[in-house]
């Protein structure tokens, strides 16, 4: 069956995962979905923001929801979409290889940017266990970290998978992919796997560079001071869903809800900066 043209982003944020961050799972999807999306995936830091109820929501839109996660991995940050094993277990490259399944897809996001969480030269080390290589939406025309991860993406035989990383709204939209699918969890990461992925993005102007940076930048230290406070309160502190309210990772079953058959679009020029 010949695949359509899916506009996706899977590297998404949202207050379920961040305190910070304006609006949660449904407010993100009903936002995508006014923007002609028809995959996401919300890929919260350590968390799994996915359940039955979430994936029909979004299916209602017309959007198919991919569970996934940005775990972090002896400090650095990767992307796991269709895991079944808790992200608090997958704390060393050994235990990602241990439990990496071949219905996983595993992408290393923002690589080569400035920070201990990006993977920089780990990922040459590791790049077996990765899948594709994240090509972000934050750069502009002189500054772009993308360039090394390009070159090894090249050099490595990975596809580059185009995504906003989005923690503010304005981010969404900025950079995505379009996959040649069938708007199934299988097929997608499938057509990922096999490169069947281009690139919609575009350099973003200095102020909005400036503007994401600062904004974020703010909010950042905005939450950890208010982590700061709460550990000296008396309250108790808030529990973390138990994994199995989030569906356990495990798509079985939602691919009895997934239609099958969508209009196809015609696909946006890609654009790589």
């Amino acid at each position: 069956m010949q695949g359509l043209t899916l506009k996706a982003d899977l590297h998404l944020h949202t207050r379920e995962g961040e305190a910070f961050i304006a609006y949660g799972a449904r407010e993100l999807i009903d936002r995508a979905a006014e923007q002609g999306f028809d995959v996401l995936s919300i890929t919260n830091h350590d968390t799994l923001t996915f359940d039955r109820e979430l994936a029909d929501y979004a299916r209602e839109r017309g959007i198919l929801l991919i569970p996934g996660v940005e775990a972090t991995v002896e400090g650095r940050h990767v992307l796991i979409y269709n895991p079944d094993v808790h992200p608090g277990q997958i704390r060393s490259f050994a235990a990602l290889r241990r439990y990496r399944r071949p219905d996983w897809l595993v992408v290393a996001p923002h690589p080569f940017y400035p920070g201990s969480i990006c993977l920089g030269r780990r990922l040459l080390r590791e790049i077996d266990l990765f899948d594709a290589v994240e090509l972000s939406h934050f750069y502009t025309r002189r500054i772009d970290f993308n360039r090394p991860a390009i070159r090894l993406a090249r050099d490595a035989r990975r596809p580059l998978l185009g995504s906003s990383d989005a923690h503010l709204s304005e981010q969404l939209g900025t950079t995505y992919s379009l996959i040649e699918a069938q708007p199934t969890v299988a097929s997608v990461l499938s057509a990922i796997r096999a490169g069947q992925v281009r690139i919609v993005t575009r350099p973003l102007a200095l102020w909005e560079f400036v503007a994401i940076a600062t904004r974020l930048g703010l909010a950042t230290a905005h939450e950890s001071a208010r982590r700061a406070c709460a550990r000296w309160a008396p309250a108790g502190r808030v529990q973390r869903r138990d994994w199995e309210s989030h569906g356990g990772g495990a798509i079985a079953g939602l691919e009895a809800h997934e239609s099958e058959e969508r209009a196809a679009k015609v696909p946006a020029t890609p654009s790589i900066g």
